[in-house]
């Protein structure tokens, strides 16, 4: 989920940072593979531009892709860390990879991309090259390796077959909806799909029929027996497989090892887990299989910006972009002609990378560059691709650090605010959106299923125009070690209140928690925006229009009345817009308040 905050991992294997304090990125962004529909990719380079091997990790598909990122991106620096180049990607129409989840033939043009990572690994320089899947993406491994030939396959909790991938994702789906994050209404149903082909939709992500009947004929059982050189088999000890499963794996001379923790990274909690015990069982693995110890030349072309059709197929550009002082990772996607003074600025939803959730942040950004407008999708400091400051903890949602970063990224967008600036923000997005909006320069805000409680108490003390929030000189002011240590026991207090109170209804929780906790209530905050001159869009679902309008009735309808400040609820959508019903019913109303005001054409 994205609405709570979870700060239990923290990596520093290998590291070291620059004199900011910031950790470098250890990976290199980039694209590779067919000109006209390239894959995205993190390349792992070992020092002195020689390797033992090559490492391509398959990641899974949808919600399971989310949850395990930090893991694979843990798991691609200890390998760094022992010879091997690693290539962490994007299938094809995932992540930031060319395409769409809409295109034909998504089973066949993944198979594809695993081929194409393997190649391209090999071309530059890596003599054995290793596979490492996980879930769907072991699935999707095992068969591309009839035809891609590695000379070693992880198979990390695989699932068995296309069918009970779908089933499993359903009922997750389920689960979600069940939740009071899920939408109002619902329209999925438990169990395998039904008999002729038909499209299935899980949390944030949609297989079309041919997609679905396609993974429904998927089978690990199904393969040759021959799948790689040596074969590794992690498993969960605590829901071991079937014996018909156990055989399937002894048929493609698997060996067998424990997949610790998996449950944990991948189940529906806040936090996010990474199985170390795991991560080292593969590390140790591979370098005592595959590979020489004598190193290989290696020399992968750096390719940063690509020209990619939008999805009406119109050109357009997108570049790999660091920002600001702390080099914040993110994607910036624009017209390849004419471009506006405008750029959208998308912000991490929760614990969600920079691609948003069901890929919602590429579609945004890739519908409205092709209508003249840039839009950068970036994850902030110690999330995703980003790398994290000086004694900052990694996925941490309501990070103190957050509302510098956004001030550090309208500077880098719009230095001396010489053009406009829109923040978009989900939830935890939302919620910093808003806050960065009282103190640094935006022209619009657009905040969906915004997260307050008690956390805008940190706007009751107003500060200077001089100091906004992000300013050095405010990270240098005498005093602040102490209010940042009061600021994270009050946010440590509140967490405490919300979780106490999580059983009691949202209007009662939402009546304490506003009257308890310090600070301005949502309707001042968006007021002083207004006041500001910031174009204010707040879009909400029924339980978070409910509870942000609790007590705040009457405020909030003379605001409405003012220009420049609208509240639109959906009654319908769930929380995290995992469900693709929510984003088509929230992109049209983005683009009708976006588009016409600061696409180029129509200023």
């Amino acid at each position: 989920m994205t609405t709570a905050i979870g700060d239990e991992v923290s990596f520093e294997r290998g590291q070291t940072r620059d004199q900011q304090g910031v950790i470098p990125l250890p990976g290199r962004a980039l694209w590779f593979g067919p000109g006209e529909r390239p894959l995205f990719g993190r390349l792992y380079l070992p020092e002195g531009q020689t390797a033992r091997g090559g490492v391509v990790l398959c990641p899974p598909v949808g919600f399971d892709a989310w949850r395990a990122g930090r893991a694979y991106r843990s798991l691609s620096e200890q390998l760094c860390d022992e010879g091997f180049v690693v290539l962490h990607f994007d299938y094809d129409g995932t992540g930031d990879s060319a395409g769409s989840e809409t295109d034909p033939g998504r089973v066949d043009a993944w198979e594809r991309s695993i081929g194409i990572a393997v190649d391209f690994m090999r071309t530059n320089g890596a003599q054995h090259v290793s596979l490492v899947g996980m879930r769907l993406g072991a699935t999707l491994a095992a068969s591309a390796s009839q035809t891609c030939r590695p000379d070693a396959l992880i198979l990390w909790d695989p699932c068995f077959s296309g069918r009970s991938y779908l089933r499993e994702q359903t009922i997750l789906r389920a689960t979600y909806d069940a939740s009071p994050y899920g939408p109002a209404t619902s329209g999925s149903k438990v169990g395998a799909p039904q008999n002729g082909p038909q499209a299935v939709e899980t949390l944030g992500a949609v297989y079309g029929p041919d997609t679905a009947q396609a993974l429904s004929e998927l089978s690990i059982g199904t393969l040759p027996a021959a799948l790689a050189g040596r074969v590794l088999a992690l498993l969960r000890p605590e829901s071991p497989p079937r014996q018909a499963a156990l055989d399937q794996l002894s048929s493609v001379g698997a060996q067998l090892a424990d997949a610790v923790g998996q449950q944990e990274m991948l189940d529906m909690r806040p936090e996010i887990s990474v199985p170390e015990g795991t991560l080292g069982t593969i590390v140790a693995w591979l370098s005592h299989n595959v590979g020489e110890k004598h190193r290989a030349p290696i020399s992968f072309p750096p390719r940063d910006t690509i020209v990619i059709a939008g999805p009406s197929r119109t050109a357009i550009v997108e570049e790999v972009k660091q920002w600001g002082p702390n080099q914040l990772f993110g994607i910036l996607a624009r017209p390849e002609g004419e471009t506006s003074t405008s750029t959208v600025v998308l912000l991490n939803a929760g614990l969600i990378d920079h691609t948003g959730p069901g890929r919602f942040w590429v579609e945004i950004a890739r519908s409205w560059a092709e209508m003249g407008l840039p839009v950068l999708r970036v994850d902030l400091s110690g999330r995703g691709d980003s790398p994290a400051r000086r004694g900052q903890r990694l996925d941490v949602v309501y990070s103190p650090e957050a509302l510098e970063d956004v001030a550090d990224i309208v500077e880098a967008v719009s230095p001396g605010h010489e053009s406009a600036v829109i923040l978009v923000g989900l939830c935890s997005g939302a919620f910093h959106a808003v806050r960065a909006g009282l103190d640094v320069d935006v022209d619009c805000i657009m905040a969906i299923n915004p997260i307050f409680s008690g956390r805008l108490r940190d706007s009751a003390a107003p500060r200077s125009a001089a100091e906004p929030i992000g300013s050095r000189r405010a990270a240098t002011a005498p005093g602040r070690g102490a209010r940042t240590l009061a600021r994270r026991a009050l946010s440590t207090a509140d967490d405490l209140l919300t979780g106490v109170s999580r059983r009691v209804p949202d209007e009662m929780r939402s009546w304490f928690t506003k009257r308890l906790n310090p600070g301005p209530l949502a309707s001042q905050v968006f007021q002083r925006l207004v006041s500001r001159g910031v174009d204010t869009v707040v879009i909400c679902g029924r339980n978070e229009g409910r509870v942000i309008r609790l007590g705040e009735e009457g405020v909030l309808r003379r605001l409405e009345k003012r220009p420049g400040f609208s509240m639109e609820i959906f009654p319908s959508i769930d929380h995290s817009l995992f469900a693709r019903a929510a984003r088509d019913q929230i992109l049209p109303l983005l683009t009708q308040r976006v588009i016409p005001r600061y696409a180029p054409a129509s200023r």
